[in-house]
């Protein structure tokens, strides 16, 4: 830098010779005389103030104007963030696993309970195997909104639908209020409709399993099967027998199995 005062010229010259050090070199030229004077000052300064030199590297300027994410720091960070994404999803699902579970055995002691009234007034359970050969799950229905019966004749007992006659018209006596539960099909409108696709269902959108006396003969369980397939949705049936063994139990699609009254 150069300043001209009248015949005398300054110049100055700033230079870092270290990163907190400042050099300035000012010499003065007399254009009249041509007598040149010089000196040095030395000062401490902020880095990267006062030089006419590229910043150091330790300078502030310099370490802002060079920054930035490198490829292992942005993998690092994804990294962590795909960590904590895994760590809080695993978290969600577990809890919404836990409340299903819960709502499942709820709903299981609802229906349990209920089939323990129809035995009351009926003398026994519903049986899976019936007049009119409807599927498990639709025998549960239809006999706990109050739609099958037995029919006695000497030693021989049928389970059957019950007639459209036998019903009041205010409807058949039921055992359950199939909207407090989850279901599939159709809930009759009117209570002296007949339910003819309806099926009790799990939080998993699965019906749950029943059975009882699929076949009267072979029959050994003095009570009724009734459990959730859980998350899978898969699981090994119990033989004709009725008889829940330790092996059934433990196979790998009953593993996450649902039982009433467990």
């Amino acid at each position: 830098m150069s300043v001209s005062r009248n015949a005398l010229t300054f110049n100055t010259l700033h230079f870092r010779t270290h990163p907190t050090l400042t050099a300035v070199l000012v010499w003065r030229e007399d254009s009249l005389s041509s007598e040149t004077d010089c000196f040095v000052s030395l000062s401490h300064s902020p880095l990267g103030m006062l030089s006419d030199t590229p910043p150091s590297e330790f300078s502030p300027r310099a370490r802002s104007s060079n920054s930035g994410f490198t490829l292992i720091e942005l993998l690092m960070v994804v990294a962590i963030i795909m960590i904590l994404a895994g760590i809080t999803f695993g978290i969600s699902r577990g809890v919404q696993n836990a409340q299903a579970r819960a709502a499942a055995k709820a709903e299981l002691a609802v229906i349990a309970q209920a089939l323990e009234g129809f035995k009351s007034t009926h003398g026994d359970y519903p049986w899976t195997q019936n007049e009119e050969g409807d599927s498990a799950d639709l025998v549960l229905s239809k006999a706990l909104l109050g739609w099958k019966e037995f029919e006695r004749s000497g030693t021989t007992t049928t389970f059957k639908d019950k007639s459209a006659s036998d019903v009041p018209s205010s409807g058949p006596k039921a055992f359950v209020d199939a909207t407090k539960l989850s279901t599939s099909g159709t809930i009759p409108s009117a209570p002296t409709t007949k339910p003819t696709d309806l099926a009790f269902t799990d939080p998993w959108g699965n019906e749950y399993v029943y059975a009882y006396k699929q076949n009267t003969s072979s029959w050994d369980n003095f009570g009724f099967i009734l459990y959730s397939k859980g998350a899978d949705g898969s699981a090994t049936a119990v033989g004709t027998n009725g008889i829940l063994t330790t092996n059934i139990r433990g196979a790998d699609d009953n593993i996450d199995n649902i039982y009433s009254g467990e």
